[in-house]
């Protein structure tokens, strides 16, 4: 009877004694890696170029889509001053010499108008589009970046989940832990790329409607500015670089046609 309880006891102790050797042992490490080196994988690297010309182009297009640089009060007076004293010759210098919208907009619209009215307007709504394509080309980077950024994440996520998969099954792992750590790892490529992309398109879309207000202020400013353009006294006017280089017919005239080559060896 003594044997059966000692042996009895020690059946019931032996449990105990491994659940506790195996609370005592220490837990196999987890392989964990920093936010820092997940960020620096080869397939984020890129959206972080991303980043930082999203950053450019948003200040740059910010800065210079402003109602102080785009149209500015500055040369508005500039061109109000030439102009109420009659001088298109300095308005016409002046505004090849300065940069900027309303400057590009003004010598168009003075070089033209010696062709008259309708001329001069179609330059001026030449060089309103040709500023406005110069905005909107480069806002259109952002939407580029929105579109190729998801791409990127995904293209190092499945590249990750495709090399994390390898590795299982050459190892001949079944722990599920393990893989959902896998995909966990990989899946910071994915949440990389919205978290570019996303910002891309808002300010996409921020940026163009800013753009847009500023081009159509531009075209009431050059309107008013070109009210009362005196373009009956301008139709014998030269401006240096708007010089006609069409001429009447040769078959109206009686003059023979002279062809390039003979022009050109004539000079020479």
């Amino acid at each position: 009877m003594k044997r059966l309880l000692a042996l009895a006891s020690l059946l019931a102790a032996t449990p105990l004694a491994l659940l506790a050797q195996a609370a005592a042992a220490p837990a196999p490490a987890a392989s964990s890696k920093s936010l820092l080196a997940e960020l620096s994988s080869p397939f984020i690297l890129p959206l972080w170029a991303c980043s930082a010309l999203i950053v450019y182009l948003v200040i740059d297009l910010y800065l210079k889509s402003s109602a102080k640089v785009f149209v500015a009060p500055a040369d508005i007076e500039t061109v109000k001053t030439y102009f109420r004293a009659g001088d298109y010759h300095g308005a016409y210098a002046w505004s090849a010499s300065a940069k900027g919208s309303v400057p590009a907009v003004i010598h168009a619209g003075i070089k033209h108008s010696t062709g008259g009215k309708t001329a001069a307007e179609d330059a001026m709504g030449s060089a309103i589009i040709g500023e406005n394509a110069k905005f909107q080309n480069k806002i259109a980077y952002l939407s580029v970046i929105g579109v190729i950024a998801p791409m990127l994440g995904l293209t190092g996520t499945v590249v990750g989940m495709i090399q994390a998969f390898a590795a299982m099954n050459q190892a001949g792992a079944a722990d599920p832990s393990k893989l959902s750590g896998a995909i966990g790892h990989v899946l910071h490529a994915t949440a990389a790329g919205l978290a570019v992309a996303i910002p891309a398109f808002v300010f996409y879309y921020l940026l163009r409607n800013r753009v847009s207000h500023q081009i159509h202020e531009l075209s009431l400013a050059i309107n008013d500015l070109f009210r009362c353009f005196p373009y009956e006294h301008m139709k014998d006017v030269s401006f240096e670089g708007g010089e006609h280089v069409a001429a009447t017919p040769n078959w109206i005239t009686g003059a023979a046609p002279v062809s390039p080559v003979a022009q050109a060896q004539a000079q020479a």
